[in-house]
């Protein structure tokens, strides 16, 4: 049998190894974020066939009234007005923490599962629509909230710890397919009593880049996606050691909702988010949420129960196992 002589591909082939560096640069971590998002804004239209070129005429709205991106049912971190109650087992390792030395605080046996309360203020204002079409079109805004524990067994109903978060957030829809952009900043602060009594604070600073895309099909919807990192103050905190690293997180989440009476003003809602991420050594966080929710217009209200199993929420107990269920009630003015 004739051998075929093996011959070289008509072009070249060259492997390319690849790897992601963190180079320094002189500028400002905010300045670097606006960069990073202006470019991703870029992308993110380019994903959307046909977005700029079909607005229809459609001239630009201040304060318009749509929203693109509905905020995630089951989100534990979402700016809103909200207060609730929890049982929370996040004092429960409190002898061995992962992010700081031991400690102890009043309240015995009962720290096993501790009742606390939860306060959100804030909100989303969508401040600017530049694009619009048939199905769709694109919003600019800014986000901001307060998420503060307290806990309620102690008569001065210390406060356990806060998050502050700050977001731009671009929202563009097309047909069944949204998303949402946001230049995120989050920083988080423990309660004064806690320091009194021997906890100590964790530097818990971080400004990223999230990008979500959700695809709904009626009253359901899937969506996903992940934060990129893009300056973190936990890798300058000598306890968690140096392989510690707070670069990428990954997110993917359900909602739902029925209509089980005729009138559409009262809906039954209900929601799943899961994330996972390197911050937390990849153990993975899960949110449900399930309740009654009223609307009128823009305006609503939502009773819900709710659950999480997981890393805590809290950026000051980011590693510590919480496992946490209670009552929520979210307005939306």
């Amino acid at each position: 049998m004739a051998r075929v002589a093996a011959h070289p591909p008509p072009f070249p082939i060259t492997l390319l190894k690849v790897q992601c560096i963190r180079m320094p640069s002189t500028e400002p971590a905010w300045l670097l974020t606006i960069r990073w998002a202006l470019l991703t804004i870029r992308w993110a239209l380019l994903l959307f066939p046909g977005v700029g070129l079909a607005q229809d005429g459609g001239r630009d709205v201040w304060f318009p009234d749509v929203a693109y991106f509905s905020r995630p049912t089951a989100s534990v971190r979402e700016p809103t007005f909200a207060i609730g109650a929890v049982w929370s087992t996040v004092f429960r390792d409190r002898a061995a923490p992962a992010e700081r030395t031991p400690f102890d605080l009043q309240g015995g046996d009962g720290l096993e599962t501790d009742a606390q309360g939860e306060a959100a203020l804030g909100g989303n204002v969508r401040i600017w629509q530049p694009m619009q079409w048939a199905d769709g079109g694109l919003t600019l805004g800014i986000q901001s909230g307060v998420f503060g524990r307290f806990r309620l067994e102690v008569s001065g109903n210390d406060l356990v710890a806060s998050d502050w978060i700050v977001a731009l957030p671009a929202e563009i829809a097309r047909g069944p397919w949204s998303g949402r952009l946001r230049l995120l900043h989050w920083s988080a602060h423990v309660g004064d009593e806690l320091i009194e009594a021997g906890v100590e604070r964790v530097d818990f600073t971080t400004e990223a880049l999230e990008a979500l895309v959700a695809y709904g099909l009626g009253d359901f919807r899937l969506y996903g996606g992940g934060i990129l990192t893009v300056r973190s103050s936990l890798e300058n905190e000598p306890q968690l050691g140096p392989a510690f690293s707070d670069d990428v997180l990954i997110r993917l989440g359900a909602d739902a909702r029925v209509r089980p009476w005729a009138r559409d003003d009262v809906t039954l809602n209900g929601g799943l988010d899961w994330h996972n991420s390197d911050r937390t050594g990849w153990e993975g966080q899960l949110s449900l949420r399930f309740g009654l929710a009223v609307r009128d217009g823009a305006r609503s209200a939502r009773l819900s129960g709710v659950y999480h199993l997981g890393p805590s929420p809290m950026g000051q107990f980011f590693l510590t196992d919480e496992r946490y269920w209670g009552v929520e009630l979210i307005l939306e003015p």
